[in-house]
Parts: structure tokens; C-alpha cells; sequence
């Protein structure tokens, strides 16, 4: 009986670990965007829209690969990145609301020693990361 109940704690402890996984970064499902503008940001006065998306299959794509993204520890209080000179603002325009598109902010920052990565930050959700190999479209931005 007492090795029953220390496998069973152990089986607990094990579950509960594996689901305290990393959570992932939420998206819009492509089917529902109609358009996806990028704009360059630069020292948050100079704003020049550099990629308007259309086609489902380009939304598709850009949407996939940033799904895979990871949240890092740090928070985002602020509506636009702080202490990044240069960002790409991502406006996903849904179908139907095509008044309010949700944001998501695209940077390389000064602040993470980890250069390999590329972070996206989801006001008042949290900042995530990407190893900038996996990344195809979004490296072309830069």
C-alpha cells in the first residue's frame, strides 16, 4: 500500500510538471484576417507601412510562423514596445471588424544578450521569442 501511494504522488508530481509547459504566443486564425499591413517604426515618430498582406496563403504562412513563438519572463505593461529604437508594427485586420485590427509588435532589442532571437510582443500579453533560423518571412523585414 505504501508503494502504491508513492508511485501515485509521483504520477501526480510528473503530470502536473508536464503541463507546466511554456505558453505559446495567441494569433488570429488566418481564415479569419482579410489583411495583415506590417509598418516600420523608427524612434516611434517616422512610421512607413513596408508590407500590406492579402493573400490567404502569404497570411497563412506569416501567421504559422509566428505561432511557434514562446513567452519569456519579461511582461508587457505598455501599449507599444519601450527601449527599442526600431520595431514593425503587425495590424491584423479580421473580416469582421475591420475597424480595430489587433496589434503585435515584431523586434531585435538591446536589452536580451540572446541575438538569435527575434521577440514579439503582444500588448498587455506578454513578450515571446524565436530563434531567427526558423523565422523565412518575418527575417526578410529587417
Amino acid at each position: 500500500m505504501k508503494n502504491f501511494k508513492k508511485y501515485l504522488v509521483l504520477l501526480f508530481c510528473l503530470t502536473l510538471l508536464s503541463a507546466c509547459g511554456r505558453d505559446k504566443i495567441v494569433l488570429p486564425k488566418p481564415a479569419d484576417l482579410d489583411y495583415i499591413k506590417v509598418v516600420r517604426v523608427m524612434n516611434k515618430i517616422d512610421e512607413k507601412e513596408i508590407l500590406k498582406i492579402e493573400n490567404q496563403e502569404e497570411i497563412k504562412n506569416f501567421v504559422d510562423e509566428i505561432s511557434g513563438a514562446t513567452k519569456t519572463k519579461d511582461e508587457s505593461i505598455q501599449d507599444e514596445p519601450v527601449n527599442v529604437d526600431m520595431y514593425f508594427k503587425v495590424e491584423f485586420y479580421h473580416k469582421v471588424s475591420k475597424d480595430n485590427p489587433s496589434k503585435l509588435y515584431i523586434y531585435k532589442t538591446k536589452k536580451y544578450t540572446e541575438k538569435e532571437y527575434i521577440y514579439f510582443e503582444q500588448p498587455y500579453r506578454g513578450i515571446f521569442k524565436k530563434n531567427l533560423n526558423d523565422l523565412k518571412f518575418i527575417k526578410g523585414l529587417q
